[in-house]
Parts: C-alpha cells; structure tokens; sequence
C-alpha cells in the first residue's frame, strides 16, 4: 500500500537520487523486490514514517542478510525532502539496528555512502556508527571522483564478538 505515487516520484527525483544506485523505478518491480526479499528472507523493507501524522517519507531496508555470517547492509532514504536535515534519518537508523539486531539476531551490519554524500554519512554517524573503511577514487557523482566510505556498527550483546 506504501508504493504509491508519491513513493515512486522520490525514484524520479534527482536531487533524491543523486547518491542512489537505484531510479527510475516502476510500481511492478519495486513490489516484486519487496515480495521477493519477504518471500526468501534476503532483504526486508521498512516504511520511515513520521509519528505524528503516520506520512511515510523515506525507506529502510534491512538485507541482504548473510545468515551464515550473521551480517547485514543497512541503507536508508530519505524521499521526501520537506523532512531532509531534521534527524529522521538517524532516528530511522537507531531503530533499524534495534529491529536487525533483536529480530533478525545480526550480530554486524555495514552501509556505505558516497563521501560526498555528508548527510547520510553523518546520520550514521550520529546513531552510534563508525567509518569502518574508505575506497578512494571509488565512485563518480555529477562528474566528480569520490572515496566510498563504509561504516558499520556491532550487537553489543552478540558473544563471541570479535572487534
């Protein structure tokens, strides 16, 4: 129900998908990729909504899982930009390690952003994450060459942890 309009416009939006890997994208294929990563466990998919009016303005997902490794990406959007530079991100970040690490039983999970992209890389910063790796020269936005920055963070309460 969340995959409207108004969804698939932030995916046609250039400023939203800038740092984005995906755009373009059509109602079909972002319900199959939905009911894909819910139907085998790879991925799943989170609504960001605001608490006060329940308008959903961005997406977590949570995935692929690596179960054997206990491992997981963690990438969030933010689409609708009225709610950019307010905290929602970090926010929305916080309690998808809540749900990765108590649902999910991830004992790591990792991101990466652009190192151009200041506001992602400072959301994840903000919710307790740290800047884990740096490729330099790894990508191209607008024309300019830029690192790709990785940042993770770690379950506190998985045993055996290594770092």
């Amino acid at each position: 129900d969340d995959v409207t309009d108004r969804y698939l416009f932030w995916f046609h939006d250039a400023d939203v998908t800038r740092f984005l890997e995906v755009r373009d994208l059509k109602y079909q294929e972002v319900t199959e990729y939905m009911d894909y990563g819910k139907k085998t466990g790879a991925y799943f998919m989170y609504a960001i909504c605001v608490n006060e009016n329940n308008l959903h303005i961005g997406n977590l997902k949570i995935g692929p899982i690596s179960v054997r490794n206990g491992v997981s990406d963690m990438v969030t959007v933010i689409g609708d930009k009225t709610y950019w530079g307010k905290g929602l991100a970090t926010e929305a970040i916080k309690l998808g390690i809540k749900i990765a690490f108590d649902v999910y039983k991830i004992r790591k999970l990792s991101a990466s952003m652009y190192s151009n992209n200041i506001g992602s890389f400072k959301a994840y910063i903000n919710a307790g994450w740290f800047e884990e790796a740096r490729l330099k020269a790894h990508g191209k936005i607008d024309g300019e060459i830029v690192d790709c920055i990785y940042v993770a963070c770690f379950n506190p309460n998985f045993e055996g942890k290594n770092h």
